[in-house]
C-alpha cells in the first residue's frame, strides 16, 4: 500500500512558524521564506531587508515564534 510521505517535525514547525510570520508581516511572501539547508543566515536578511529590521532585530522574532 502506498503512503504519501509525511513531513518530518521539524518541516511540520517550519511551516507553522512561516504562518505565524506572515500573519504577523503581510508583506512576506512564501518565497521569502523559503528555506534551504546552509542558507539560512541569507533567508533572515532577505526579510530583514524587506522589512527594514536590523539582524538583531530579525533573530529576536525567530526566536520568539
Amino acid at each position: 500500500m502506498y503512503r504519501p510521505a509525511t513531513p518530518s517535525r521539524v518541516t511540520q514547525k517550519w511551516i507553522e512558524q512561516k504562518k505565524k510570520l506572515q500573519l504577523q508581516f503581510t508583506n512576506i511572501t512564501d518565497e521569502d521564506l523559503h528555506f534551504e539547508t546552509g542558507r539560512k543566515h541569507e533567508m533572515m536578511d532577505k526579510i530583514g531587508i524587506k522589512l527594514g529590521l536590523t539582524d538583531t532585530q530579525i533573530k529576536n522574532i525567530f526566536q520568539n515564534l
